[in-house]
């Protein structure tokens, strides 16, 4: 069938085993002016900020002159009078870069190889189950043809069926608007288990790659209803989705993750994601942060996120706004559409206050300059991470659940983030360009009519704890803190709940446990320290990351029970620790601090505390009335 497009693509997969993608690109270069074109793959992809070498995975290119000739291996035509088929000189100048010495020829078909056998949501995977591929890792392409239509033919093995959020123009081949919308639209090939429904007015689809464990509770109805649900309130808020017709590509291979597209998101849990229901409520949560991001980052977005340079870092400071709002977004749509309680939302909400509590790196950077330094830091961990960085997702999550509960108090119940949310989507969602990352202070302030300026200094361009507590007690909330792996005490915590380790808080209490503060993974049969934290115990007494760890007062301990042992000393303890560093023995003498309280749960305000206006307040942010009620998850 003959299509616009001046860049096609043909993709087989001959001997799935092998893990290599085939790829036949044809080139029409009417358009070009004479001499040499340069092929480039992308180095990064978009919503993953990291270098991550696509490069390195491609093999075995070549060119020839004209179209490619049809044959089992590809399909399509291309236009001109070349003597197709004639060998043209191709040298690699870069690391992903290709040139290929064209002479007189109008168009040029270049084949080659990708490498794929690494299954997460922003690589690619093919063996003898399925085939999947990301669009950067995958097409060289032609920078001055990246604006044209681009398309791609897929020929798959007998039995296997295609699935891309691309529109189909014919049997197995898919048309692309330019190559910003093909590299954004991942492709699932295989057996994969389609699960169809239509909400908010748009057909969608759920393709299934993996088995999902049938004895631990897999409903397909019940899977499909519960997606559907979070569709429908995410449309809530935004109103109609933007695209014709969405893809959910879920990938049960074990780990945890997503990606988002603009039609389209890859999600990747294990076989038993769907029992127990704690579980089954975080593949829900990844599907609804990956769904929010079809408006917020795929049409609300920085200017620095598209149109993209997929060959450098593209830096900016809003990426909290991108995720950590859609981190708020995604748990707080499953309270709306009723596939979370309220006491499960808020037995959350502490956790993730603990998690933020044990990081000190929170105190070194704001979210603003975590979104900076993504690049660098957030997906390049290393020993000292924890202590240097803080995560835009669990903190920017944070910062905008103190920023709505502000906007909530001081506009009297009139406007919370779903005012914000509304006012990007029409300011932004359709434009062009994105927006300015010196801008979202006063896209905020124009959306609820509030100045934001000290807030905006506090929670988004300062280092400073969040005031959590006291926000809490605007919706008749508070903290309750407290010793994980402890019995809980009767009663409300003696120490601040906005106290992290390093403070010292419960100290002097009878029953504090004694703290270390050391990180240890097991490798093997050897226990390593991974972490110390700034300012524990472990610090203080010269254990060092990388330290094996053998012995307790001349006990031998690992990863498992030296827990335990410390259980049983008492804070102001002086311990032995003894260790390999490297290939030397060394005894280290700690003096045991008190542990930080790091258990924390959101309750409900004695009643006699809590106003009229609080418990609306509540009822408005939590769709129910105040208190919050005991509940047993559904299912």
């Amino acid at each position: 069938m003959s299509v616009p497009a001046s860049t096609r693509y043909s993709i087989s997969i001959p001997a799935p085993h092998t893990h290599l993608i085939h790829v036949v690109a044809e080139f029409d270069l009417d358009a070009l002016p004479a001499g040499p074109v340069e092929l480039h793959m992308a180095a990064w992809t978009p919503g993953s900020y990291l270098i991550r070498e696509y490069a390195r995975h491609v093999e075995a290119v070549r060119a020839t002159s004209g179209p490619a000739k049809p044959g089992p291996e590809v399909s399509g035509s291309g236009s001109g009078s070349d003597a197709a088929g004639a060998p043209l000189p191709i040298e690699k100048t870069a690391k992903n870069v290709w040139r290929v010495d064209r002479g007189e020829a109008r168009s040029i078909t270049v084949r080659y190889q990708v490498y794929a056998h690494e299954l997460t949501v922003r690589t690619s995977h093919v063996d003898d189950s399925h085939a999947f591929w990301n669009g950067a890792p995958t097409y060289l392409w032609i920078p001055a043809l990246a604006s044209a239509p681009h398309q791609l033919t897929v020929q798959v093995p007998e039995g296997w069926q295609v699935d891309v959020a691309l529109p189909e123009t014919s049997a197995g081949a898919f048309l692309a608007r330019d190559l910003d919308e093909l590299i954004d639209s991942p492709v699932e090939c295989g057996t994969q288990q389609r699960l169809d429904f239509t909400a908010a007015g748009r057909p969608h689809r759920i393709a299934i790659y993996g088995r999902p464990d049938g004895t631990q509770g897999f409903d397909a109805a019940a899977f499909t209803r519960d997606v559907a649900a979070i569709v429908e309130a995410h449309s809530a808020l935004f109103g109609p989705p933007p695209y014709a017709r969405y893809l959910f590509i879920l990938h049960l291979g074990g780990g945890y993750g997503g990606l988002e597209h603009r039609a389209s998101c890859t999600l990747l849990s294990g076989p038993s994601a769907f029992h127990p229901r704690k579980r089954y409520e975080e593949l829900l949560e990844l599907v609804s942060h990956e769904y929010f991001h079809v408006w917020n980052v795929k049409r609300i977005r920085p200017r620095a996120l598209g149109p993209f340079d997929y060959e450098r870092e593209a830096y900016t400071r809003s990426l909290w706004v991108m995720e950590g709002i859609t981190s708020y977004y995604d748990r707080l749509a499953l309270r709306r559409a009723g596939l979370l309680p309220a006491q499960r939302y808020l037995e959350k909400l502490g956790e993730e206050w603990g998690k933020l509590l044990a990081i000190p790196g929170r105190a070194k950077q704001s979210v603003a300059e975590s979104s900076f330094d993504a690049w660098i830091k957030l997906y390049r961990p290393d020993e000292n991470s924890l202590n240097s960085t803080v995560s835009y997702y669990l903190k920017g999550s944070l910062v905008v659940l103190a920023l709505d509960l502000e906007l909530r108090l001081r506009s009297e119940g009139a406007r919370s983030m779903d005012d914000v949310m509304r006012l990007l989507a029409e300011r932004i969602g359709g434009a062009p360009a994105g927006f300015d990352d010196d801008a979202v202070q006063a896209l905020f302030e124009s959306a609820t009519g509030l100045a934001l300026g000290e807030a905006f200094e506090h929670l988004v361009r300062g280092r400073g704890e969040i005031d959590l507590d006291r926000r809490l007690a605007w919706v008749g909330l508070r903290l309750e803190a407290d010793w994980d792996g402890e019995p809980k005490k009767a009663g409300p915590s003696a120490a601040p709940a906005g106290q992290g380790p390093g403070a010292g808080a419960g100290a002097g209490a009878d029953d504090a446990p004694p703290w270390l503060g050391a990180r240890l993974n097991r490798e093997g049969a050897r226990s390593v320290v991974a972490g110390v934290p700034a300012g524990c115990p472990a610090e203080a007494g010269g254990l060092y990351a990388g330290d094996e760890v053998l012995a307790l007062d001349g006990l031998r301990v690992d990863a498992g029970s030296l827990p335990t042992r410390l259980a049983a000393r008492r804070p102001g303890d002086v311990v032995t620790l003894t260790v390999f560093r490297r290939d030397q023995l060394r005894e280290l003498c700690i003096t045991l601090g008190t542990r930080p309280r790091d258990r924390f749960e959101v309750v409900a305000m004695p009643e006699a505390e809590v106003g009229v206006e609080a418990r609306a307040r509540y009822q408005a942010w939590m769709g129910e009335p105040w208190p919050p009620r005991k509940e047993r998850s559904p299912r």
